[in-house]
């Protein structure tokens, strides 16, 4: 799996404290072992064969049932008494900390695993066990699974004050990609999301710079260096404090439905139901 995440032979061993001969050996192993190739050695480096990844997707399911294994284990050396796994996009997981950090003080026996995912890669966990709860928004395909309405939220770019799209009520987006960009992240779902939809166009993008966060992202945007896609909510004081201005997207999946997914809520523990009539709560 490291190698596959790196898409190098000796980098994944590196990462794993082995020598690349080492892992050349117990790939071969493997191989030999499942009676299928599992990576094809090709010029971008080590890519990943169909065989390779079915057992990717499994190694990967695995590892997770073993750190909830372990996490299990640990009610009966300690106090953790539940542990929730949650996956959540940009536009859910930027509101979530004041909840969160609530919920969290008010049971201290409960843990929360959190992490950063595309809408239909939160579903596909749940769906697959990997995650508990996914927090996901807009139009995604829920796979059967029950959900919760949370909250709305609405995509706009972020613009300087004096920006030639502040003088448009709302812009397309292929109009709005030939201007600069700055971007939250290579990897954070925000930027995965613009990236899905302007491939979906045959446009490029050109981001100028990938900062942590929103709030540096708003930085550099009242800096003058580029437009950046945002929730609404996440720009909200910035605007108000007359730093940016924004400009609304003329498309239909920028005002977004957020939704709790979850295969069952009557199957979920006590302490996960509780974590979901918490934010339900909040939000209201």
């Amino acid at each position: 799996m490291a190698v596959a995440d790196v898409n190098s032979l000796s980098k994944g061993a590196l990462y794993m404290h082995m020598t690349a001969p080492s892992a050349s050996y117990r790939l071969k192993n493997l191989e030999h072992a499942l009676g299928a190739s599992l990576f094809d050695r090709t010029s971008r480096g080590m890519m990943l064969t169909a065989a390779g990844e079915a057992v990717y997707k499994y190694g990967k399911a695995m590892l997770s049932r073993a750190d909830e294994l372990q996490t299990e284990m640990a009610r009966y050396n300690s106090t953790v008494t539940g542990h929730i796994r949650v996956f959540a996009n940009s536009s859910t997981l930027s509101p979530l900390p004041v909840p969160l950090s609530l919920f969290l003080a008010a049971h201290p026996s409960i843990n929360i695993e959190l992490e950063e995912h595309l809408s239909e890669e939160s579903v596909r966990a749940v769906h697959e066990g990997i995650a508990d709860i996914g927090l996901v928004a807009g139009v995604v395909h829920l796979r059967g699974l029950e959900s919760i309405p949370y909250g709305q939220d609405e995509l706009v770019f972020v613009t300087p004050l004096n920006h030639p799209l502040t003088q448009l009520q709302c812009v397309k987006l292929d109009d709005a990609l030939n201007h600069e960009l700055v971007s939250v992240g290579r990897r954070s779902s925000n930027f995965l999301y613009l990236q899905q939809i302007a491939s979906t166009l045959n446009r490029r993008m050109n981001v100028r710079v990938h900062m942590p966060d929103f709030d540096a992202a708003l930085r550099c945007v009242h800096e003058g260096v580029g437009i950046s896609l945002m929730p609404l909510s996440i720009a909200k004081r910035a605007i108000e404090r007359k730093l940016v201005n924004i400009v609304h997207l003329d498309e239909h999946w920028a005002k977004r439905n957020q939704l709790i997914v979850i295969r069952s809520m009557s199957m979920l523990p006590p302490h996960a139901q509780a974590f979901i009539r918490f934010l339900v709560k909040e939000q209201q």
